[in-house]
């Protein structure tokens, strides 16, 4: 019966609303609907973090808009990665996460919501609450501090509208998939300076593996006050509870990946429930300067039973692993900046100035069993006992500062330089069975800057750089705290607008690297030592606007030579999960009206992902693969139904690996009708 929380809480709360793309109201985007052209967003606000357009960046940004979320209606937002060059699906912890893999590097779940760092413990953010998905090419430690050198994440939010709009909408789909979606937003007052939105949903879905659900419940209400012509106050509630037994994967033994197996137990549990506040208030001093501050706060409380494996104990059995876990996690983020906009000698300068801090604090109880029980690889027999377990309690507690200062500078109309500069301080500690140990007490100084040419409004060359750092955790021979991981970015890019900055072609070469990667040490394995490097060199070509007023596509092609640059072990092997050729191409083509006031639509895509090594130490390969999915969507005034088929063909493939242990099946066939009313 505790499913059916999840759809009671919807018709008890409901609030209906339309998607349209709002005015942002964020401390760093400030955006109407004539920065979108349907699947191409001009303006981001990630790479900067203040409102430009993204042609005169000097840096690669990829943006899947809502008309992209919309018409290919993915259950979880990493599937979205197939819009976006370089980028691929990941599984970190299982599904816990929200992964994807970037120019070969993977964001290990850690991403951004409107610019500040979002839940980095075990949350699966809904696809209902976001607006767009903004992806900055190399992580700019810069402006969002420790992070993956791949790339930045950042989800914008949906925001309160000034004109009152309500959508309800309800799917269905096979392997028992049912959405329930509640809208709502419009103005409070008559003077439309206090603005509200509320966005329920529920969803009841099972998996094509036995034992596995994704059952979730969100309700999100928030407030725009424009206190003043010159201030917007905004704040943000959201609450969901989420039930997603941890997965466990599959396997690759004897020569091939064992497909469409399970190997959760029927007891595993999974009760997660995650609160969020967030507010953000933009000032204007003048007319050249303004005060922006931004918050998050985060509460997780979870009970998850893991029941399935460890690892091999050969080629066709596997040793048990059971944990019981308790775990409560809090997150604060501050974020406070200045923006000015001033002369000097002859050129023009858009400056921040920022502070930022992050804290978090994960308490974690549990008790665990590795090798109870064993599972047979093909025919895996659930029928033994809870077996005996020991205690694995941990207290983590991670503090990071950072002071930076950026400064985009008009030499002229057409060159611009970019130029950044951060000092961060990070420190980590943790008492694990009552055993107290600091992990980390470091600092690190990170750069970016970037040369852009723009001879015409539609056309920009540009070169770019920018430095990204990881806290590693642990201790030298020397009693000296390891040095952070520290990556490096070059690119060299081009970026095109055509039909009236409907149509955007960009393409990019780049060399990323990032070295500090830890081993043990060779003269006594209880310490570590630093002494690798990961490589990544490679060229993306992306393609995203309106072709006609009646043709939508969005296509890209990359080529990515991921490699370890220098290791101990893996010396010259390739990355996992990191094909050397991907792409995709994704369309629509809306017809004539065939009544009065309604219109058809339809389109899909076809995803290439070319082969990929299985773990870094190339042990096995993961196939390559060719997916086709299909949409068609019909509307007439108030009311509109969406039909949406991915994998057509029902292809069998792995969408990721980290070991043989750890391979992440793609989804079978899925098949979603969705409902929707305008009110």
């Amino acid at each position: 019966m505790k499913r059916y929380f999840y759809l009671s809480l919807l018709f008890s709360t409901y609030l209906p609303a339309e998607e349209l793309v709002p005015l942002e109201l964020t401390p760093i985007v400030v955006k109407t609907s004539q920065d979108t052209a349907d699947y191409l967003t001009l303006n981001s606000s990630t790479a900067t973090r203040s409102s430009i357009d993204s042609l005169v960046v000097p840096y690669s940004v990829s943006v899947v808009s809502q008309g992209l979320l919309q018409d290919s209606n993915f259950n979880r937002l990493e599937d979205s990665a197939l819009f976006m060059s370089g980028v691929e699906q990941s599984s970190n912890n299982s599904g816990f996460d929200t992964d994807l893999v970037i120019r070969g590097f993977s964001t290990q779940g850690a991403t951004f919501l409107n610019g500040v760092m979002d839940n980095q413990r075990f949350q699966v953010r809904d696809k209902a609450l976001i607006e767009r998905i903004e992806i900055l090419k190399g992580h700019s430690s810069v402006l969002y501090g420790s992070g993956s050198p791949g790339g930045s994440v950042n989800y914008i939010s949906k925001k309160p509208l000034t004109e009152s709009k309500h959508q309800l909408s309800f799917e269905v789909g096979n392997y028992d998939f049912y959405r329930l979606v509640a809208d709502s937003t419009g103005p409070i007052n008559g003077n439309k300076d206090l603005l509200y939105r509320v966005i329920v949903a529920g969803q009841l879905s099972d998996d094509f593996r036995a034992n596995i659900t994704n059952d979730r419940a969100t309700i999100a209400p928030s407030l725009t006050w424009h206190y003043a012509d010159s201030g917007v106050f905004n704040i943000e509630f959201e609450y969901s509870n989420e039930n997603q037994p941890y997965r466990f994967d599959t396997v690759y033994t004897q020569g091939q990946i064992v497909f469409d197996q399970s190997y959760v137990d029927p007891r595993a549990q999974s009760e997660r429930e995650h609160f969020r506040l967030s507010s953000s208030l933009s000032q204007e001093l003048n007319d050249h300067w303004s005060v922006k501050l931004s918050t998050n706060y985060f509460h997780t409380q979870r009970h998850d039973v893991l029941f399935g494996f460890f690892t091999f104990i050969d080629d066709s059995t596997l040793s048990g692993y059971y944990r019981d876990i308790h775990d409560d996690y809090d997150q604060f983020n501050l974020r406070t900046e200045v923006h000015g906009e001033f002369s000097l000698l002859n050129t023009q300068h858009q400056l921040i100035v920022g502070f930022e801090r992050n804290d978090s604090d994960a308490r974690l109880t549990s008790d665990r069993n590795i090798g109870g029980f064993t599972l047979d690889v093909y025919q895996p027999d659930f029928n033994h006992p809870i077996p005996a377990t020991t205690p694995l309690d941990r207290d983590t507690g991670i503090t990071e500062y950072g002071y930076y200062v950026h400064d985009q500078i008009d030499l002229s109309e057409m060159w611009h330089i970019f130029a950044g500069l951060r000092y961060s301080q990070f420190s980590a500690e943790r008492v694990q069975n009552e055993r107290y140990t600091q992990l980390t007490d470091s600092d690190a100084l990170s750069y970016n800057a970037g040369l852009s040419f723009t001879p015409f409004d539609f056309l920009n060359t540009y070169f770019g750089y920018s430095e990204s750092f990881q806290p590693n955790y642990g201790m030298s021979k020397m009693q000296a705290y390891l040095p952070a991981k520290r990556g490096q970015l070059y690119e060299l890019g081009l970026k095109a607008h055509f039909l009236q900055h409907k149509l955007e072609v960009s393409s990019a070469i780049y060399h990323l690297a990032q070295n500090n990667l830890t081993a043990r040490d060779p003269t006594d394995p209880d310490y570590l030592i630093t002494n690798g490097e990961m490589t990544s060199e490679g060229f993306e070509m992306q393609l995203s606007g309106q072709i006609t007023e009646k043709f939508s596509i969005s296509a890209n092609y990359s080529l990515i030579d991921a490699h370890f640059s220098k290791h101990a072990r893996y010396q010259g092997n390739q990355m996992r999960s990191t094909p050397t050729h991907s792409g995709a191409l994704w369309s629509k083509y809306q017809l004539e009206e065939l009544l009065a006031n309604d219109n058809l639509s339809f389109g899909g895509g076809m995803i290439f992902v070319g082969k990929r090594q299985g773990d870094d130490a190339n042990s096995f390969t993961l196939p390559g693969y060719i997916r086709a999915d299909l949409f068609a969507r019909y509307q007439i005034e108030w009311f509109s139904l969406q039909i949406n088929v991915e994998n057509l063909l029902d292809k069998r493939y792995a969408s990721s690996a980290i070991y043989d242990d750890t391979v992440a099946q793609g989804n079978r066939r899925l098949v979603r009708a969705l409902f929707s009313v305008q009110l």
